[in-house]
């Protein structure tokens, strides 16, 4: 049994995450926990609620959430008639990372899945602002994020960055190995050349990777470093076809610059494919 989180704003974009994700594990037994969360500064979206004379605004905010929740399930209950599925809703006050941590933390959750972009769906950033906040926050819970409007593949290559500067271990490694399970899918490796070869850490982080990697089938690929990383990265994607992208998360490492590049570095880098951020430390 998995348990899958979906934060959800009740845009189209968070519930195409959700769909994914029930497609993703359509045929593992899930419990799929759908969250909202609020504060006194969400606007309220239903006239009829912001009519109520006789509740704060705080609890027309809250029954307006327990709203959306319910039209979501009922929604994703036609769309994902899976008695392998269950689904639970989760109202909460507070604001977006806190209530993310809290229930990651409370429902044991094993993977985070929400959509690249939120209700304004602006397209010109890599990843909105609550994936990222949500990638840099949970220390312990990977995260998939899904773009915009994206129709449900399974990603039979999935395409790992790295640049083998830290040591692997199973741990960090489970979540990349689950989902190349998931999916029947053969991992990529990819390393950017920054230098002509690997020095001897790098060698012997590559080892150990492999090592771990060695019941799933998987490559080793080595890219040219262009003028951006993310353009090579990108290059890499498009020419082999890659349906899904992971890489770890490190306090000082690509994913975090990646994240933090300026917006025209961000704009070259068009994901069209489901985004895996597996944290660790440094």
């Amino acid at each position: 049994m998995k348990n899958i989180l979906i934060p959800t704003d009740f845009s189209n974009n968070a519930y195409n995450a959700l769909f994914y994700a029930t497609a993703l594990f359509h045929h593992h037994e899930c419990t799929f926990f759908i969250l909202n969360s609020f504060t006194e500064v969400t606007p309220l979206k239903s006239v009829s609620l912001s009519n109520g004379k006789h509740k704060s605004l705080i609890e027309q905010l809250g029954d307006e959430s327990v709203e959306g929740l319910q039209h979501s399930m009922h929604r994703i209950n036609l769309d994902d008639d899976n008695p392998k599925h269950r689904f639970e809703l989760l109202s909460r006050k507070g604001s977006f990372i806190n209530t993310l941590q809290h229930a990651v933390a409370e429902n044991d959750i094993d993977l985070v899945v929400m959509g690249t972009t939120g209700a304004t769906g602006n397209t010109s950033v890599f990843l909105g602002s609550n994936t990222t906040k949500a990638m840099a926050a949970l220390k312990a819970c990977p995260v998939l994020a899904i773009p915009l409007e994206k129709e449900f593949s399974m990603p039979y290559e999935i395409a790992f960055a790295s640049d083998y500067r830290r040591n692997f271990d199973a741990k960090i490694l489970e979540p990349l190995r689950f989902m190349s399970k998931l999916c029947s899918a053969a991992v990529r490796i990819v390393h950017i050349n920054e230098q002509e070869r690997l020095d001897k850490q790098q060698e012997g982080n590559l080892n150990t990777l492999l090592a771990y990697m060695k019941p799933l089938p998987h490559s080793i690929h080595w890219m040219p470093h262009f003028a951006s990383k993310t353009k090579t990265l990108q290059t890499f994607l498009d020419e082999l076809g890659i349906g899904m992208l992971a890489m770890i998360r490190y306090e000082h490492g690509f994913v975090k610059k990646l994240l933090r590049e300026p917006v025209i570095e961000k704009m070259a880098f068009h994901l069209s494919i489901p985004f895996l951020v597996i944290p660790a430390e440094d």
